[in-house]
């Protein structure tokens, strides 16, 4: 009988400390995240919450995120990706799958994400407007590095933001994967492009249609980055542009190449 109450006792105790977890508020969820990460009008709980704003800080500067949602699996908890997150900003979405590797690396799973181009102007010198989509299987990062990525990025209807005017080029596509095999660029025959190739990210960049038409492709390993396009077209023989991405492009009988690469 003693042992049947001490039973009965311990079943109460775990019932109890499952009912308590299951109802942490939301507002516990602020105490895990970094200081780079701000959530308001939270509510919820811990589990399947919300909050009203969201942003995060790159560089000292917010990046909004909107209104966000998230449910937490707790059966994910020691493996896979257990917390399912969307965040809104008006057109801009992001919706994914986020969880710790066996690798100790952050993962994000069957990633979707939406953003108008010109948002990039406020982090890098990007003259350009339009709309990017992504789809991604499988994103894999460090606070060092991104070391795995495999999915596809469209670009929109694509304009150069110049100050005589919008310059239409196109909408374009990179396909990204951990390429294996030792396929070189034709203008980049060094060790060095091989081996980004091979044992880094891989973007192939291809044109749907457009103006300009662009092909090539983009690596990046632990270390190093690479670039490597063509572009061709009506848009690629204009004199102005050419001079605008003169820092960027070298002039060919056709159009311009973009070849740059560096250590990150």
């Amino acid at each position: 009988m003693e042992w049947l109450v001490r039973r009965h006792r311990s079943l109460a105790i775990v019932l109890l400390c499952t009912l308590l977890i299951a109802h942490v508020p939301a507002r516990v969820m602020t105490w895990m995240l970094p200081q780079s990460v701000v959530l308001s009008g939270l509510s919820g709980s811990l589990w399947a919450g919300q909050a009203a704003r969201s942003w995060v800080l790159v560089n000292q500067q917010p990046v909004m995120l909107g209104q966000i949602q998230w449910r937490i699996s707790p059966w994910r908890l020691v493996w896979s990706t257990p917390l399912q997150l969307t965040a809104e900003w008006g057109d801009q979405i992001l919706q994914t799958r986020l969880g710790i590797g066996l690798t100790g690396q952050w993962q994000l799973r069957d990633a979707r994400m939406a953003f108008d181009l010109d948002a990039l102007g406020a982090f890098i010198p990007l003259y350009l407007g339009g709309r990017a989509t992504s789809e991604f299987d499988l994103i894999q990062f460090s606070p060092e590095r991104l070391s795995k990525a495999h999915g596809r990025v469209t670009l929109q209807n694509t304009v150069w933001t110049a100050n005589s005017g919008n310059i239409p080029l196109g909408s374009y596509r990179l396909d990204i994967g951990q390429v294996a095999q030792a396929t070189q660029s034709p203008k980049s025959e060094s060790p060095q492009a091989s081996r980004t190739a091979t044992d880094g990210i891989y973007g192939v960049l291809e044109t749907d249609d457009g103006a300009l038409i662009l092909k090539g492709t983009v690596s990046l390993s632990a270390n190093d980055y690479n670039v490597d396009l063509t572009a061709t077209g009506p848009v690629a023989r204009d004199e102005s542009f050419r001079r605008a991405v003169s820092i960027l492009a070298t002039p060919t009988a056709a159009g311009f190449d973009v070849l740059i690469s560096g250590q990150l």
